[in-house]
């Protein structure tokens, strides 16, 4: 029985014994198959994440290759930049085709592969454009090839974000399937357990199998946690240098090519952060950095791991190991915890040096074409001022014998009026340089003002009829329809524009008739903006296609005929296209060779009174600037100071003075101005700036310090006159204590409105 029960009981055990090895057959072979399931998942995710890699590491690369191109002309970094455009093609492709098993990763990989044949195609551009910048320097080019840059940088951060969008999403993929193999683990765990609850004989032998099924299952699990290391895979392929630092252990992997762009050769490291100082014999990575960077450095890597910010920036010098610097652009990201708070920061370090010499070389010939540009406009501030002082007296004198003309013979008033006529002709060529140095330096500055369309074309019809009436020509102006429209605008600048066209077709027009058409499109009532058109018609000569951009030209017209013919400076236009730009419009021309020519005018403007204008029965117009008409001469009974040092200028305002029946006194510097101001009391001073001894300016506020010290009741009106046209002597001299500014060479009619001004107002 005994024996039979023992039969029984080996027979029940042998039975249980081999059903229990059963299935831990079955069961081992089950957990095999599992298991080389998740590594086919390992290392699809592997080739996966070495696409990627791959392809990060070829879009540094082009972009590398490119640089070194544009800015060594080297053509092996062409050859390079092709070579390795080639290798992303196919790269992204291939990323596309092993990504196919999943929906969404594939259509991330599609729009890779798509958006870095735009990336290669932006940098061929760019390579092509500037493909020779080394040779030369070229302001445009090289501003227009630094502004170009952001274009790039946008198109590299795109195409990054895409691949690291990508990884991302590969890294959790990862993680689940880490997850999956973690809880087949435990599963296989208690299976195991209860196996050997039934089964106590076989529980050294299945030790055995267990031991190396779980050192497998151990190995795969530690493969799967380090495959989101992606930087560690396309570290041999990247010039540039990789970086993981482990916030929370304090440990950090330094790939080799950091050491290798400071000048040493190591191999990578993973270690400690203390660990590093031995690996460099001793040297700690701290006093690599220059001195004037080290605080930047350490401030900004406590800013992203006090967790202030979520990517990591830094750029700074670091010693090479043959004593020069070298300039390192360090950037990266992290890993977070579900606070929030930095657990890793990943990134790489890249050598900027050539980039910064560039732009340090940039910058220097930016200033020397600063100071140049100074230097050229103080030059010309200067001989503006030097011409434009013996031109007053011209003028004036010009001026003053043209009213006497009737005392002489004919003989005589011909040469007068030629006199008077060549130095008007003269003071325009003057003003218009200077208007387009201005314009060329950026020193205009436009106004925001209510401007009147019947105002300014009252104005324009004011100061061109007696030119076309002198020609007998038909001048007609039509504004009848906007003459209530009130727009933003800076009506002086305006004013010279029109007068430049309607001049130019006065001067180019010898029968017929001049035509100023003004109209309004676009209309939009939901922003009160419209185009003002502006057309000036005339029947004259008329210009040819192939000149008719040349005549937008500073200094250039059709031949030379046209200067001697009908004279001029060649800036009107060019003048009046480069305001038209600054107010945003455009101007054009249409034209025909002996039939005449149409200029057009095409001005965005914010209409003011957008109501009233398109009510015709509204009568509400914004007020507007008053204008001066000048008065009759026929002043007495008050004295004046003449403080100015040139003697042609003396006997011409001395005459106008006169003229006017104002006594007055003559001081030649600053000095004998402020003496005599002292002994007498004057109705107005005429203040010139530049004189010796002591400049009108120091001599005004001196002239305000003696009123304000006595307590005179009486403040001298100072009206201020300079040759200085460039600059903006306007302020200085209201800052001084004048009253007015007037430039020379004086205009008569200004110079006469201001006395009468200051004298009926005192």
């Amino acid at each position: 029985m005994i024996k039979n029960n023992t039969t029984t009981l080996f027979v029940a055990s042998a039975v249980f014994i081999f059903g229990c090895l059963m299935y831990v057959y079955f069961f081992i072979n089950s957990s095999r198959d599992e298991v080389a399931r998740l590594n086919e998942w390992v290392d699809h995710s592997k080739g996966v994440i070495s696409q990627i890699h791959t392809v990060m590491t070829l879009q540094e690369s082009i972009l590398s290759e490119q640089r070194g191109m544009i800015l060594t002309g080297d053509p092996k970094f062409l050859n390079a930049f092709q070579i390795k455009s080639e290798q992303l093609n196919a790269a992204t492709q291939k990323l596309v085709d092993i990504t196919n098993d999943n929906i969404d990763q594939n259509q991330s990989a599609q729009e890779i592969r798509d958006f870095s044949k735009e990336y290669v195609a932006i940098l061929e551009s760019r390579r092509e454009k500037y493909k020779d910048i080394y040779k030369t320097y070229n302001p445009k080019l090289t501003n227009e090839f630094v502004q170009g840059t952001q274009k790039v940088e946008f198109a590299h951060d795109r195409l990054s974000d895409l691949v690291n969008q990508l990884l991302d999403r590969e890294s959790d993929l990862l993680k689940e399937r880490i997850a999956i193999a973690d809880q087949k683990r435990e599963d296989d765990g208690r299976n195991i357990i209860l196996s050997l609850f039934g089964a106590c004989a076989l529980i050294m032998v299945m030790n055995w199998g267990l031991f190396h099924t779980q050192r497998r299952y151990f190995l795969d699990s530690e493969r799967l946690r380090n495959i989101d290391d992606r930087h560690k895979i396309a570290i041999k392929a990247t010039n540039d240098g990789v970086f993981d630092w482990n916030i929370t252990d304090k440990t950090i992997f330094l790939s080799s090519q950091i050491f290798k762009m400071c000048g040493y050769e190591k191999d990578d490291y993973e270690g400690s952060l203390i660990g590093v100082i031995p690996h460099l014999s001793g040297t700690n990575p701290a006093d690599l950095i220059h001195p004037d960077d080290l605080a930047v450095f350490k401030q900004n890597i406590k800013h992203f791991a006090d967790g202030n910010t979520s990517e990591y920036s830094n750029v700074f010098r670091v010693k090479h190991a043959n004593g020069y610097w070298i300039w390192v652009h360090a950037r990266g990201g992290g890993v977070f915890d579900e606070d929030g708070k930095p657990m890793r920061m990943i990134g790489s370090h890249t050598d900027i040096t050539v980039q910064k010499k560039m732009e340090d070389r940039l910058k220097k010939e930016m200033e020397e074409a600063e100071i140049s540009s100074k230097s050229k406009m103080d030059f010309l501030a200067h001989m503006s001022h030097e011409i434009r002082t013996p031109l007053t007296t011209i003028m004036g004198i010009a001026e003053i014998l043209a009213r006497r003309a009737s005392s002489f013979g004919e003989k005589e008033r011909t040469l007068i009026k030629s006199l008077v006529t060549s130095s008007s002709t003269l003071k325009e060529l003057i003003n218009d340089v200077l208007d387009f140095s201005k314009i060329d330096s950026g020193e205009i500055t436009l106004e925001k003002n209510p401007v009147q369309v019947a105002h300014l074309m009252g104005e324009i019809i004011s100061i061109m009829t007696v030119q076309a009436v002198e020609k007998n020509l038909d001048f007609k102006v039509q504004h009848e329809t906007l003459d209530e429209l009130v727009f933003e605008g800076d009506q002086t600048r305006l004013r010279q524009i029109l007068i430049n066209l309607v001049g130019n077709a006065i001067k180019f027009t010898q029968h017929g008739s001049i035509q100023v058409i003004c109209s309004l499109a676009d209309l939009n009532t939901a922003e009160s903006a419209a185009i003002l058109n502006i057309k000036v018609i005339d029947t004259g000569i008329g210009v040819a296609p192939q000149y008719q951009e040349i005549i937008f030209d500073k200094f250039k017209q059709v031949d030379d005929t046209i200067s001697k013919g009908f004279g001029g400076t060649g800036l009107g236009l060019p003048i009046s296209k480069l305001l038209t730009e600054m107010m945003g419009g455009k101007l054009s021309v249409i034209s025909e060779v002996c039939e005449g020519s149409t200029f057009t005018l095409e001005l965005p403007i914010k209409i003011l009174n957008l109501q009233d204008f398109i009510d015709s029965s509204s009568q509400k117009l914004l007020a507007l600037p008053h204008i001066f008409s000048v008065p009759s001469l026929t002043v007495t009974g008050s004295k004046v100071l003449l403080v100015e040092d040139y003697e042609g200028n003396i006997v011409v305002i001395g005459c106008i003075l006169e003229d006017m029946g104002l006594s007055y006194d003559i001081a030649r510097n600053g000095q004998e101005a402020i003496d005599m101001f002292i002994q007498h009391g004057y109705n107005i001073i005429l203040m010139d700036l530049q004189m010796p001894k002591m400049d009108g300016l120091s001599a005004t506020v001196k002239i305000r310090e003696i009123e304000k010290t006595e307590q005179r009741s009486y403040r001298t009106p100072i009206i201020g006159m300079t040759a200085h046209a460039t600059y903006k002597d306007k302020n200085s001299c209201l800052d001084a204590g004048m009253d007015e500014f007037l430039t020379k060479p004086i205009d008569q009619a200004k110079l006469v409105g201001a006395l009468m001004r200051y004298i009926r107002k005192n």
